[in-house]
């Protein structure tokens, strides 16, 4: 029997208590006046509003949409974009439908004080109500009760044309007239100011200095608003390093909400089990099988992971998108965040049997990737896309003991290869070989590429290339052996045993000479080339380059040929060509920005840069060349006195010399590879908002002048600046500043 103890919120009653809770309201009446008084109540926050200043300009283009609706992944941050956005303005009514599990019109009619009319149905009493108001309606949280909204929307909003309606939304509403504002994650940099002020609303006084560690910690938490505010208030009890070790407890660990706000949002788990909860039982199947597949995934291997028909899972597909569990990411590809993947794992309860059938879909590429004497880009490319998933597949065969293990890893390595992550592939498949039991074909080819992977540490390159010859002779298979033999001569050349190394290699095009391809034979030509180069044969080296290059031109992939002009490169840079060098260099890194010789082909163009009079520049790209390299045939610099001289040289004649190399390390790949093509051409053309930026610079304005000045925020004044100093190759104010200054004399 109920205790007579708690009182109504509304007008103080005694409201009855069950053992476990005690009633809010004493009577439905007093719960529709409360709700009544909350929807009229303005809609505002009372903490900081942060990272949002592009989506809300974005947002002010589509004022005039009947249906805007605010849609993305659970935690994204809609409900408060949606507050933000229509904050302040007249005639705003906002209805919350989180807890309505039907009767939408009836809620908004309860909402907004429309009673009901004997007899009549609730929709018509509310087109009747509202025909002739002009107001903005917010239906916040719309997902679980979308296709009643829909119902709702269309006569609602042909009855009322002063009406405009502004949704937020896991998926779309599929109204006519509807206009979808996809709200992303977080940028990271707002995303740590997030983290940073939130943590410091917990603490007073907290010092954050470890701007990574903040980085890495909003990344993993997939820059999601909600994620970093719970992460935030764990501040007192765990500082950031521990958060970040915790994270893959994060569901268990990101549970202290706001005491005030909706249950849905008081943990990181409630706020996906909302959007779980809703889901079909076959999209709940296919969301728990996807949930192993980090990094992103495409079509096969979705099937492959569903054990459905493809047809099917691309419905599938399609729906976790719309319910935003996932995102299409172009090109085929698709995304889990995260946490929404944790999530899903914790929902799996058979890992296992996903990722065999995931492993033996990617075992099923095995023909195709041994079926030309070199891999193909055709093939390896695909593999380089899923690698995040192969190397998923490869861990559990480990694991698992299956036969098909050497295969996985043999793949994987060659696809890191091909992206430069040498040591990684090395690594991986030297644990492989030694772990493994396979098929004699299967290992020769694992030794041929892990001795392309190995380098001269210990000779052991050396030894697997020789045990790979072996097993080659042994099962007289011409291409098997003159791949092994390929690969033995590559480790000559490494071992400065240049003659061997062209015994080995004409024994390899003697083999393929009756039938291979003309492009297999033209790549192991070119690295004989190569060996002659640095046996010093130039004149044979130069032979072979001429007869190599037009066929890499007429049927090399871009990967392929720029390795070939890699070498074109450094025979016209030791012939003094500079010229013909730069332009060989720069067509490699065009043809492919991507491969273990990039950090070469910026080291070539340090050496260029350096001998042009510009030391800046050869600091910066030696620095970026360091950070390619990742170990990747340290042994086997093409020049190493030569750049090890140009950082001596620099130092004495220089100033700054640290600072250049530095600024080289810290650049990405693309960014190294920019800067690189940029060739100390004119530079590019800045734009409006940055010339008025950079005259402000020059004026002695600080980046919170400029930024009051042209009404934007000093983030975004810091931005310009860094684009600015890319553009014109410039590192300071000062230089910003002179640079404004000579263009302002031209122009007089």
């Amino acid at each position: 029997m109920a205790e007579q103890v708690g009182m109504c919120a509304t007008c103080g009653a005694a409201t009855a208590t069950s053992r476990r809770r005690h009633a809010r309201y004493c009577s439905n009446a007093c719960r529709q006046r409360a709700y009544r008084q909350r929807a009229n109540e303005p809609v505002t926050a009372l903490d900081s509003f942060i990272g949002r200043d592009d989506e809300l300009d974005r947002l002010t283009r589509f004022t005039d949409a009947r249906v805007l609706t605010l849609v993305g992944p659970a935690g994204v941050g809609k409900t408060r974009l949606a507050k933000e956005f229509t904050g302040g303005r007249a005639g705003v009514e906002w209805v919350e439908l989180a807890s309505v599990s039907s009767q939408v019109a009836l809620a908004c009619a309860t909402a907004l004080g429309i009673g009901e009319v004997t007899r009549e149905p609730v929709l018509s009493t509310l087109v009747h109500a509202l025909a002739s108001r002009t107001m903005v309606l917010v239906l916040d949280n719309c997902e679980h009760v979308a296709a009643e909204c829909a119902a709702l929307l269309e006569p609602l909003l042909l009855g009322c044309p002063g009406i405009r309606v502004v949704a937020t939304s896991r998926e779309p509403l599929r109204v006519p007239g509807e206009v979808l504002f996809p709200v992303q994650p977080l940028q990271i940099t707002c995303a740590v100011e997030l983290f940073a002020d939130r943590a410091r609303a917990s603490q007073l006084g907290l010092r954050l200095d470890d701007r990574a560690a903040l980085t890495t910690l909003c990344a993993r938490l997939d820059r999601l608003p909600l994620a970093i505010e719970l992460a935030a208030r764990l501040v007192t009890v765990l500082p950031v390093p521990e958060l970040l070790a915790r994270l893959d407890d994060r569901l268990e660990l990101l549970n202290r909400g706001n005491r005030t706000a909706a249950e849905r949002h008081q943990s990181l788990r409630a706020a996906i089990e909302w959007s779980y909860d809703h889901l079909s039982a076959e999209e709940q199947h296919a969301f728990r099988c996807l949930s192993l597949l980090p990094g992103g995934f495409g079509l096969d291997v979705a099937v492959a992971a569903c054990d459905l028909p493809a047809d099917r899972v691309l419905a599938l597909l399609s729906a976790l998108v719309a319910k935003s569990l996932l995102t299409f990411s172009g090109a085929g590809r698709f995304e889990q965040l995260e946490s929404v993947r944790l999530y899903g794992r914790e929902k799996l309860a058979d890992p296992d049997e996903v990722m065999a059938r995931v492993a033996h879909s990617f075992a099923g590429r095995w023909p195709s990737f041994t079926s030309t004497v070199f891999s193909t880009p055709e093939v390896v490319d695909p593999l380089i896309v899923e690698c995040a998933t192969l190397g998923c597949a490869v861990d559990w065969a480990g694991r698992a003991g299956d036969p098909e293990h050497l295969q996985l890893a043999t793949m994987l390595a060659t696809a890191w290869r091909d992206q430069g992550h040498v040591s990684r592939g090395r690594a991986l498949l030297d644990a492989a070989v030694r772990d493994s039991v396979a098929d004699p074909a299967v290992r020769c080819l694992a030794l041929c590429h892990l001795a392309y992977l190995a380098g001269t540490e210990h000779n052991a390159g050396v030894a697997w290339a020789e045990e790979a010859v072996t097993l080659g002779r042994e099962l007289g298979e011409p291409v098997l052996l003159a791949q092994a033999l390929n690969a033995l001569a590559g480790e000559y050349v490494r071992a400065e045993r240049n003659g061997e190394a062209r015994k080995y290699y004409e024994e390899a095009i003697a083999l393929l000479a009756p039938a291979a391809d003309p492009l297999d034979l033209a790549i192991i030509e070119h690295n004989l080339a190569w060996s002659a180069l640095r046996a010093g044969d130039v004149e044979f080296a130069d032979a072979l380059i001429a007869d190599v290059l037009p066929v890499y031109r007429r049927l090399a992939s871009p990967r392929r040929l720029s390795v070939f002009l890699h070498t074109v490169g450094v025979r016209a840079l030791q012939r003094g060509q500079v010229d013909e060098a730069a332009e060989s260099f720069l067509e490699s890194l065009r043809s492919c920005r991507s491969g273990f010789w990039v950090a070469d082909v910026l080291e070539g163009l340090a050496l260029i840069a350096h001998g042009r009079g510009d030391p800046r520049r050869a600091l910066r790209l030696v620095g970026a060349a360091s950070c390619l390299r990742e170990g990747a045939f340290a042994d086997d610099l093409v020049w190493q006195s030569e750049v090890i001289e140009v950082v001596r040289a620099s130092r004495v004649a220089l100033r700054g010399v640290d600072t250049c190399l530095a600024e080289g390390r810290e650049m990405t790949r693309e960014q190294a590879v920019a800067y690189a093509l940029a060739d100390r051409a004119e530079p590019q053309e800045l734009s409006e908002r940055e010339r008025q930026v950079v005259a402000l610079v020059a004026a002695g304005r600080t980046n919170a002048g400029i930024g009051a000045e042209l009404r934007i925020s000093q983030r975004m004044v810091e931005t310009h600046l860094q684009r600015v100093r890319q553009k014109l190759d410039l590192t300071t104010r000062a230089q910003i500043a002179e640079w404004a200054e000579s263009r302002g004399a031209a122009n007089r």
